[in-house]
């Protein structure tokens, strides 16, 4: 008997515990809140643009090419990739020993031509001494036979010939003379010949030292010492004055929404995190032959300075629309016969509730959807949870990720009815 009360007690104990643990509950469904979790965010109205995004590269603005103009060994090269140059600054010496191998016997030639030369117009020079002196005795002969003949003793033939012998040393002093001239016309002929064949050979041995001819940044260097020089490759680039542009090819249906001047955000990894404000330098004529895209040219500001051949991301905007109204484009749900439409939350007396408005879309951009018509500025439009709901569910608004469902699936949504 006594075991039986026992156990009867013990009965009694575990339905009381059983009873409050009931009332727990049932006092904590109504504490509460009912409803979906969702997030929300207001419709605004402002600017809207859509956006392409798509790679560029880093580039010169003008690539100068250096090629040698005369092929041999590199000797010395100064310069690398990234340096900075000054014009006529030394780039790279090429050997130049093949070209002046044959200098040192064109000097000695020069040399042997002149003293040849200067010893002939020697000569030349003496007989025109000579031919002089001939003709000064010859003069006074013929000033000795006039005063003579005017005296009465001499006779006027002894006039005629001394005047004939002063004609002939008159006739040798300028032989004489051309054959100095002629002497020194062979000897400057001569030599221009030497010298120009030696100023060539000079002018080719200058050409073993490759200047910069602008100012700015080396872009690529085809060179190494040691190494082979050549006319028909550049052996260095250079970025003239270190101008530097962005690069990108579009398509034409992007191209066509495009204008020189548009604001361009280029986003450079290599140099920050953050884009930089570029603007459309220059738009081509027509579409690249091989790549069938148009290559367009973003200037960026003076203050940046990305490594040449570093690669970007591009982003265009276009068909900028002003006093739009928009939403997050992950708010825009898309049903059966790809109708469009978002959840709004609408205040009613027994809560909060989610209703299912059909709305027209237009711009899409990377983050935002334009709507034409369906919403009005200051509607409340679901961003989080709206997957999970129907028209007419209540919803909670929440604004923490932590108290929302997981991402739902498009099963999710057909399973409440939205396509």
């Amino acid at each position: 008997m006594k075991r039986k009360r026992m156990v009867a007690a013990a009965l009694a104990g575990m339905m009381l515990l059983c009873t409050a643990c009931g009332q727990e509950e049932e006092t904590a469904e109504e504490e509460a809140p009912g409803g979906t979790a969702v997030e929300v965010t207001e419709v605004t109205a402002g600017s809207m643009s859509a956006s392409y995004s798509l790679t560029g590269k880093v580039a010169a603005v003008n690539e100068v090419q250096v090629y040698p103009l005369l092929a041999g060994q590199v000797l010395t090269l100064a310069v690398g990739e990234g340096d900075t140059v000054r014009q006529g600054q030394t780039l790279l010496t090429v050997d130049t020993s093949t070209v002046t191998s044959t200098m040192g016997a064109l000097q000695q030639s020069y040399s042997a031509t002149r003293n040849a030369t200067d010893r002939a117009i020697e000569s030349a020079q003496l007989s025109v001494e000579q031919a002089q002196i001939g003709v000064d005795q010859a003069q006074q002969a013929v000033d000795n036979a006039e005063a003579l003949y005017e005296a009465g003793a001499a006779a006027e033939q002894d006039v005629t010939q001394a005047r004939q012998a002063l004609q002939q040393a008159q006739a040798s002093l300028a032989q004489a003379q051309a054959g100095v001239a002629q002497a020194q016309a062979q000897q400057s002929a001569s030599l221009a010949q030497i010298q120009a064949s030696m100023d060539q050979i000079t002018t080719q041995a200058e050409l073993g030292t490759v200047t910069a001819p602008c100012a700015g940044t080396v872009t690529a260097v085809n060179v190494v010492r040691g190494g082979m020089a050549s006319s028909a490759q550049p052996a260095v680039v250079i970025a003239e004055n270190s101008r530097i542009e962005v690069t990108a090819s579009v398509a034409e249906d992007v191209f066509v929404n495009l204008a020189e001047g548009d604001a361009a955000d280029v986003l450079i990894s290599v140099l920050s995190d953050e884009p930089i404000k570029g603007t459309i330098a220059e738009l081509p004529v027509a579409a690249n032959v091989q790549t069938s895209l148009y290559d367009v040219e973003i200037a960026l500001p003076a203050d940046a300075d990305p490594p040449i051949g570093a690669f970007a991301t591009v982003t265009f905007y276009t068909d900028r629309r002003d006093n739009t109204l928009s939403v997050p484009t992950e708010a825009v749900l898309t049903g059966v016969d790809n109708e469009q439409y978002v959840f709004v939350v609408d205040t009613y007396a027994e809560g909060d509730t989610a209703v299912r408005i059909p709305v027209e879309t237009g711009l899409v951009n990377a983050t935002d959807t334009e709507i034409l018509s369906g919403l009005s500025e200051g509607d409340r439009v679901v961003v989080k949870g709206q997957s999970y709901l129907s028209d007419g569910a209540m919803v909670r608004i929440v604004t923490g990720e932590d108290e929302l469902p997981a991402d739902s699936t498009a099963d999710d949504a057909a399973a409440n009815g939205e396509g």
